[in-house]
């Protein structure tokens, strides 16, 4: 009889053991997250951190990582693939740059959300979390077309076209979309592009250089716009507007042509106040953050992510599942909208 009790006494134990350590491990685990981000801005890192900070607060382990290059993200991404998280969140240094690595991910049935960028040429890829990014380029090419008067017949005017990172989904779509306002003017001849470069390959920007946006607009200035007076520029973000601007100023300007930009930086919003550039596409990061954080807990809990576009986002493999954003244009009339 006291043998039975000692063992019994024994198993009790090992199932305590168990509970505590194995059911727990279970737990965290089941509430494991994996973060990979671009290093490219202070934005991308404080979105990365509060993101962490967020789950964490609600009993989520989450591994964070950023990157400088698309092959450092590579290894990364090995390395949170091998841990198997519930979910993996990229904010990509190079949206074409990861088939291979993601179809790890698929393999082990782990559920990627894209951030901000869409992630090309890849089926693992669950959800998309950003802003409508065609609405950002369309809200520029409208705002144009309404400051210019170009619907009443106004014109011409002389234009220059700048697009981002090649590399870069989003500059794509931005692009496209500011030109499906644009184009028509365009071959009217309302909108005279003393270069004739219109095309996106022609007028990109490799790595959202603002120096490279500057070497651009110099060149220009010393060939096809010399002796000629731009009264626009189509800037997809701020960061190349201030290199433009330099360019310019360096170049003669005092008055600079009509301006766009986006993402709604201090210097922009100072441009701005000054008269150097007329707009700013403002994407909350806050509503960006928040609505990725409810996604993940979604994916997590499996559950369906809230969603509101299923037919925009062609990666070239699969329509991706995305959920959109509202961006907002802002001007000098309210740039108190901006926090």
């Amino acid at each position: 009889m006291k043998r039975i009790m000692t063992l019994l006494c024994l198993a009790l134990l090992v199932i305590g053991v168990l509970v505590f350590v194995g059911w727990g491990h279970s737990d965290n685990n089941s509430k494991k997250v994996a973060v990979a981000f671009a290093n490219s801005s202070a934005s991308w890192q404080k979105n990365g951190q509060t993101i962490k900070e967020t789950l964490e607060k609600e009993g989520f382990t989450v591994d964070l990582q950023f990157a400088d290059t698309a092959s450092q993200q590579v290894e990364q991404l090995k390395a949170q693939i091998a841990a198997e998280p519930k979910c993996l969140v990229i904010g990509a240094v190079d949206g074409n740059a990861l088939s291979e690595v993601l179809a790890e991910a698929k393999a082990k049935k782990i559920p990627v959300i894209a951030f901000d960028r869409l992630i090309m040429n890849s089926d693992a890829v669950s959800y998309y979390a950003s802003f409508d990014n065609a609405a950002v380029g369309e809200a520029m090419g409208e705002y144009l077309e309404a400051k210019l008067g170009l619907k009443q017949g106004k014109g011409p005017y002389n234009m220059e076209l700048f697009a981002g990172d090649p590399a870069d989904n989003n500059a794509h779509v931005f692009f496209s979309g500011a030109m499906d306002v644009l184009k028509p003017y365009i071959d009217k001849g309302q909108l005279v592009i003393p270069s004739q470069e219109t095309t996106f390959d022609q007028v990109a920007i490799k790595g959202w250089d603002p120096k490279a946006a500057t070497a651009r607009m110099e060149k220009l200035l010393k060939g096809p716009d010399a002796g000629t007076k731009l009264d626009v520029v189509l800037s997809p973000n701020d960061g190349l507007a201030g290199g433009i601007r330099e360019a310019l100023k360096n170049g003669g300007y005092g008055e600079m042509p009509v301006m766009t930009g986006q993402d709604a930086e201090s210097q922009a919003l100072d441009a701005i106040r000054k008269g150097d550039q007329t707009i700013t596409i403002y994407k909350s990061p806050e509503q960006l953050v928040a609505k990725s954080v409810r996604m993940i807990k979604a994916v997590v809990e499996g559950t369906q992510p809230d969603i509101n576009d299923i037919k925009s986002y062609n990666n070239g493999v699969i329509i991706v599942p995305a959920y959109l954003c509202t961006p907002l244009i802002i001007d000098k009339d309210n740039l108190n909208e901006v926090k």
